[in-house]
């Protein structure tokens, strides 16, 4: 029988999020595009919104953006692929894992998939998940008391233990990159979790930003999924979540980059206020 341990399932979390001097934050892309020839006819925020939307983004690099993510030591990997990403991290060689950044906090913090969230599936959260995850950290604590050293008794953690607590500084240029990839509805459920919070927590800062950034096919105007079951062709997936831009029937259709090419599904009118109130509330469930 494992140890009676203390397992707190919670959400992946964002917070301390700020956009460095970020009332004025905007205007350094403003500035930077100047440099390189945008005459002063064109007013400041459409020099911004062009930027944006025509992928100029090396200018982007200006502002920068600093934020404290929480998530599974599984999908940590994942979120530090990210380029151009300083990041200080909470060290599982040094420090016990129970004692992050929370301190105050008694106990073990898992993050289990979405899925298993179901009720259809609470009896074996309870009888397997959490039981699997109490022995996992049992085990841990005790080669850890024995002698064995915290960094070489960490091996033995889960997957959905969350140690992946970070400080990160990061440009748009790469947030938006992040926020492209993350904010789709192939991305894992956990990531697009952190994707969504940074969303709104970044339109908040820099609203200029709101019309203009989302899912890849929304920032591009076509999708880059062209072909991909369960998505934007064939039977959908369950474990997916619809994409809201799929359908040619749709005011808020974005063809894939295949069906452009085709030009055989291509429409000439674009609701970009549906699109956007559309895909925020698909990023609302996700940050939840």
């Amino acid at each position: 029988m494992s140890e009676e341990i203390p397992v707190r399932i919670i959400k992946p979390l964002v917070w301390n999020f700020e956009v460095v001097n970020k009332e004025n934050a905007f205007e350094e892309v403003v500035y930077s595009a100047r440099v390189s020839g945008v005459p002063d006819v064109v007013q400041d925020d459409k020099v911004f919104s062009m930027m944006v939307e025509n992928d100029y983004s090396s200018v982007l690099e200006h502002i920068v953006i600093k934020f404290d993510p929480k998530m599974s030591k599984g999908n940590a990997p994942e979120f530090l692929e990210r380029r151009l990403v300083s990041h200080s991290g909470y060290s599982t060689r040094y420090v016990e894992v129970s004692k992050g950044i929370d301190k105050d906090t008694e106990g073990y913090e898992v993050i289990v998939p979405l899925h298993l969230l179901n009720p259809k599936y609470k009896d074996e959260i309870t009888k397997i998940i959490t039981e699997n995850l109490r022995t996992a950290i049992s085990t841990y604590r005790k080669i850890n008391k024995s002698g064995v050293p915290r960094e070489i008794a960490r091996y033995v953690l889960p997957f959905a233990i969350a140690a992946g607590t970070y400080h990160v500084t990061i440009n748009l240029r790469s947030l938006l990159n992040f926020l492209g990839l993350r904010l789709c509805v192939r991305a894992a459920p956990e990531i697009r979790c952190i994707a969504a919070q940074i969303y709104f927590a970044l339109i908040e800062q820099l609203p200029q930003l709101r019309n203009l950034i989302g899912c890849r096919g929304f920032m591009r105007g076509c999708c880059p999924e062209s072909d991909v079951t369960g998505v934007r062709v064939g039977k959908q997936i369950k474990s997916y979540p619809v994409c809201i831009f799929k359908s040619p029937e749709s005011e808020i259709y974005i063809p894939t980059i295949k069906e452009m090419r085709n030009n055989d599904k291509f429409i000439k009118v674009f609701n970009r206020e549906k699109a956007v109130k559309a895909q925020e509330n698909l990023f609302k469930n996700w940050a939840k």
